[in-house]
C-alpha cells in the first residue's frame, strides 16, 4: 500500500518516520488490503485491543510535541485500508478525560483505553438539536454531593462498543432545574462509564460506517460522583474546541488516506484496461480528471498537516480546522466518486472497496458538523474578523 500523500511531513519531521513504519507494519499484517463489504468485516475492537499490545494507542498521548500530527498520520494510513479503521490507534476521545480529567480519572482511562485498547465514545450531539451545543438539553442537576444526568443524545458512533463515554449537558441547580433557560447555561463535560445504571444504548441501522455501531444513548437519572467531571464546570465548551478542533482533522484525513487508496488504485487499472486498442491511461479527459483529483487530495492533506503541526505547537484555528475538515471530505468524495466510474459496474459492487468507501466518506461528511455549516464558520471568522467571536457551534448542527 503506497505511503503517498505524507511524504511532504515526514520529510519535514523524519522523527515520525520509526512510528510510520510500525503502523504500516501493524496494518500489512492485520489489514493488508482494503476492505470489501463482500468479505465481511473485521473485528474492529479485537484489532483495537491488538494495537494496544503494539503500543500504538499512546501515539497522540506519548508523542508529546507531535502528538498530533502522529495521529494525523496514523488516521491517513488507517484510512487507506479502510474508514472503520479511524479506531484502531491513538486514545481517540479518552483523550478528553486523559488531558482534562482528575489525575484519578486519568490514569483510570489510560489503563482501559491506551493500555487494554477499550474504546471511548463522545456523546455531544442531540436528536433535537444536533451539533448546536446551546440548544442541548442533556443536563446535569446537582444534588450536592453528586450529579444526576438525563437527556438523550445521538446519533452517535460507538453505542455499544465504549466502555464509557464523553457527555456534554448543562448543569442546573436541583432547585431550578425545571425553570432554568438552558441556552444560556454554560456547557460542562463529564465521564459516563457504560456500566452506569440509567445508561440505555439503542441502535440504529446506518447507511456506512458500519464497522461500528451506531444510534442513540438515553441517559435515565443517572448518578455520578463530582469526580467524574471533566474539568471545571462551564469548562465544556473549552475541553469541546480544543479536542474537536483536531478530530475534525483526523477525520479528514482518514477519508484523504481512502482517496488515495482510491487514486492509486485507479491509476494501475487504467493503465491495465483499454477502450479499444487504447490504454485508459491515455484517454487525455481520463487523465486530466485523475490528476485533478490527485492534485486536490494532495493539497487538502497538506493543509491538514499544517494545522496539526500548529496545534502541536500551541495553536489552534478553530475555524480553519472546521473548513479544513470540510474540505478534506468534499475532496475524498469527489475522488472515489471518480475511482468508482474508472472501475465500471465493478466499481458499484461489494466486491469493490470503492462503493464502501463512497457510503462512509459520505457520513463522515455529516459527521462532526455537516460540511456547509462548517464552511460557513470559516466564512464568518473571515467577515467578522474585528468583531467578537460568534459562537462557531450555533453553526455546526447537525
Amino acid at each position: 500500500m503506497p505511503v503517498g500523500g505524507i511524504t511532504t511531513i515526514l520529510n519535514r519531521h523524519p522523527e515520525l518516520a520509526e512510528l510510520t513504519s510500525r503502523i504500516t507494519a501493524f496494518l500489512d499484517t492485520h489489514l493488508p488490503a482494503p476492505v470489501c463489504e463482500a468479505e465481511g468485516r473485521p473485528d474492529w475492537l479485537a484489532l483495537r485491543e491488538q494495537a494496544a499490545q503494539a503500543r500504538l494507542t499512546d501515539i497522540d498521548i506519548e508523542q508529546a510535541e507531535l502528538g498530533r500530527v502522529a495521529q494525523g498520520i496514523a488516521m491517513f494510513l488507517a484510512g487507506q485500508r479502510d474508514c472503520d479503521a479511524r479506531d484502531v490507534f491513538s486514545s481517540g476521545h479518552a483523550a478528553m478525560p486523559l488531558r482534562y480529567g482528575s489525575p484519578e480519572l486519568a490514569g483510570h482511562i489510560h489503563e482501559l483505553a491506551v493500555k487494554q485498547g477499550k474504546l471511548a465514545g463522545v456523546a455531544s450531539s442531540e436528536p433535537q438539536s444536533g451539533s448546536d451545543l446551546r440548544g442541548f438539553r442533556t443536563v446535569l442537576v446537582d444534588h450536592g454531593d453528586r450529579l444526576v444526568l438525563s437527556g438523550t443524545k445521538g446519533l452517535i458512533s460507538r453505542v455499544a462498543e465504549a466502555c464509557g463515554f464523553v457527555v456534554f449537558g448543562k448543569i442546573v441547580d436541583r432547585a431550578g432545574a425545571e425553570t432554568a433557560d438552558l441556552r444560556e447555561v454554560p456547557l460542562s463535560a463529564v465521564w459516563v462509564p457504560t456500566e452506569t445504571k440509567g445508561v440505555l444504548t439503542e441502535t440504529a441501522d446506518p447507511l456506512g460506517m458500519r464497522g461500528w455501531s451506531f444510534g442513540y444513548l438515553h441517559l435515565v437519572d443517572v448518578c455520578l460522583d463530582k469526580a467524574l467531571l471533566l474539568g471545571a464546570p462551564g469548562d465544556g465548551r473549552r475541553i469541546f474546541d480544543a479536542h474537536f478542533s483536531a478530530w475534525r482533522l483526523m477525520m479528514s484525513l482518514v477519508c484523504l488516506g481512502a482517496a488515495s487508496a482510491a487514486i492509486q488504485e485507479s491509476a494501475d487499472r487504467t493503465r491495465s484496461r483499454t477502450v479499444g486498442r487504447t490504454p485508459l491511461a491515455a484517454i487525455p479527459s481520463v487523465a486530466a480528471r485523475l490528476g485533478a483529483a490527485a492534485a486536490e487530495v494532495e493539497a487538502a492533506t497538506s493543509w491538514c498537516f499544517t494545522l496539526l503541526e500548529r496545534i502541536d505547537q500551541g495553536e489552534t484555528d478553530t475555524a480553519a480546522c472546521s473548513a479544513a475538515k470540510a474540505l478534506g471530505t468534499d475532496t475524498a468524495y469527489r475522488a472515489v466518486d471518480l475511482a468508482l466510474q474508472l472501475h465500471g459496474s465493478e466499481g458499484y459492487t461489494r466486491t469493490s472497496p470503492m462503493e464502501k468507501r463512497l457510503r462512509d466518506i459520505r457520513g463522515l461528511r455529516i459527521a462532526d458538523g455537516p460540511n456547509d455549516t462548517l464552511y460557513s464558520v470559516l466564512a464568518h471568522s473571515l467577515m467578522n474578523a474585528d468583531q467578537p467571536a460568534r459562537d462557531h457551534r450555533e453553526l455546526t448542527r447537525h
